[in-house]
């Protein structure tokens, strides 16, 4: 009898942890989590200390007839430069041929200084999928196919990177090949396969109302006529294809957008459609990787307005360490702007989770055929060390 209750009782304290090992087997959601914080410190700028956090998570299951469905999320939280959210409704102080009106892809415009802005924070992705042989449709809030698709030059930054920057200690950065048209205004999105390593990709989004932390898709601001994207169509095509002989893969990019701009009656008879191109190439060899990008809008206005941009880097691995060179220039037709920009830099894994990474670059931002300084409360050429630490799991 003794041995037999021990038996029984090693049996009933064996079965919760039987009983969850089975839940866990049997579990047929998997759920990933990420979060993550960089910094940035720049002694020279006019912001030396910005940042950004961001939490997400998504989960996933396969059905029995093979498909894949799944939900994913993730929020972000942003301390920019207190006057230019990460080139989401820049503005730039002064007299302008065409004051009053902004860029419909850019933002960019001629007015009054904007209010400062401290800490910000924003659903950046809340969308369910559904993942199968026929190809991959998202609905909720998510990137378009031309942003997911596009092809960035390589960088030793990630908030930094030139074209794409989150965070900009300067102020004054006007380059960007981010093919961004509708932030992360809800939206319906289907991607093929990707079949002989090409995929292409279709988005539609009704309305882009949403004023993301990186684009400001639904912008009323002072002194300026309001717009608001709608009936907004992406398309993409990439192209990634390893070449096995010459020990190089090499990808490109395609995308195209438009969307109807509405905005008060006094200012129909100024915009028109949004159109807007980009593309992007890169080769990646063992130890060094290169690439080009470019983009161009006609901002939607019936003038001329077009904006035009474009980006070009490369980097060198050693073990745990890279070194980058990376320029960016860019023109606006409408605010008579032109900017350009170059860094180098190094970054070094301290840790699976940890990067750090140093460089020293310069922005400048002036007016075409004039001397005028951009405005006042602001360096129109700074240049300086940039330091970025990058703490991701």
């Amino acid at each position: 009898m003794k041995v037999v209750g021990i038996s029984l009782l090693m049996v009933l304290f064996a079965m919760p942890s039987a009983h969850a090992q089975w839940e866990e087997d049997w579990n047929p959601w998997e759920t990933e989590t990420e979060f993550g914080a960089t910094i940035v410190l720049a002694p020279d700028a006019d912001e030396q200390a910005l940042g950004m956090i961001w939490a997400g998570a998504s989960t996933n299951r396969i059905l029995d007839n093979g498909l894949e469905i799944g939900v994913s999320g993730r929020v972000e939280a942003q301390k920019d430069h207190p006057q230019r959210a990460g080139f989401s409704g820049i503005f730039i102080a002064g007299d302008s041929s065409q004051p009053g009106f902004q860029g419909a892809y850019t933002g960019l415009a001629s007015g009054p200084a904007p209010d400062e802005v401290d800490l910000r924070a924003e659903l950046e992705e809340a969308y369910v999928y559904i993942d199968g042989g026929y190809g991959e449709v998202r609905l909720g809030r998510d990137e378009g196919v031309a942003a997911r698709f596009h092809e960035n030059a390589p960088s030793v930054f990630s908030a930094l990177a030139l074209g794409r920057q989150s965070l900009d200690p300067t102020g004054i950065d006007m380059v960007t090949t981010r093919h961004d048209l509708t932030g992360p205004s809800a939206k319906l999105s289907y991607a093929t396969p990707r079949l002989v390593g090409i995929r292409a990709g279709l988005s539609f989004t009704p309305k882009a109302d949403v004023r993301g932390l990186d684009r400001d898709a639904d912008r009323n601001l002072p002194g300026v006529a309001p717009i608001t994207l709608t009936n907004a169509v992406e398309g993409s095509v990439n192209a990634s294809r390893l070449l096995r002989e010459q020990g190089v893969r090499v990808s490109a990019a395609l995308a195209a957008s438009t969307a109807d701009v509405d905005t008060p009656f006094y200012a129909t008879s100024v915009y028109d459609r949004v159109t807007t191109f980009s593309a992007g190439a890169r080769a990646e060899f063992e130890t060094i990787s290169l690439g080009f990008t470019w983009l161009q809008s006609d901002n939607g206005l019936a003038q001329s307005a077009d904006y035009e941009s474009w980006t070009a880097g490369v980097t060198k691995t050693f073990g745990k360490t890279r070194i980058g060179l990376e320029f960016g220039a860019a023109e606006d037709g409408l605010t008579s702007l032109e900017g350009d920009a170059w860094k180098i830099g190094i970054a070094h894994d301290v840790t699976e989770f940890a990067r750090i990474s140093l460089g020293y670059g310069e922005n400048s931002l002036d007016r075409v055929a004039s001397e005028e300084n951009i405005a006042a409360e602001w360096n129109n050429s700074p240049d300086g060390i940039v330091i970025e630490i990058t703490l991701s799991r």
